[in-house]
């Protein structure tokens, strides 16, 4: 599943802001939601989810710059994990073949 980079919505654009999310952490999204919006050096734009999933991690705050091609969020199919996820159960595992 992708992880979904700040997009470049103009030919001019090099960075953009996430004015906001519209959904959050854990939503399910399909193909087409709108799940932010971002404001570039032009206009406010609606950023849509390229799949259906679950949004697992959101990278970027509300308000944050970020360049383009910058990861700002990641979106799991169904019973997959975001990265921050998969790690943790990495270190987990290493945890329990030391004991």
């Amino acid at each position: 599943m992708p992880e979904i980079q700040m997009p470049k919505l103009s030919d001019t654009m090099t960075e953009g802001t996430l004015v906001s999310w519209k959904k959050k952490t854990g939503d399910k999204v399909s193909a087409g939601d709108v799940i932010a919006e971002i404001e570039t050096d032009k206009a406010t734009m609606e950023w849509e989810s390229p799949e259906d999933g679950t949004l697992t991690e959101i990278y970027v705050e509300e308000g944050g710059k970020v360049n383009v091609g910058d990861k700002i969020a990641f979106i799991g199919g169904e019973g997959e994990e975001g990265p921050a996820e998969e790690k943790k159960e990495e270190k987990k595992e290493e945890k329990k073949e030391e004991a």
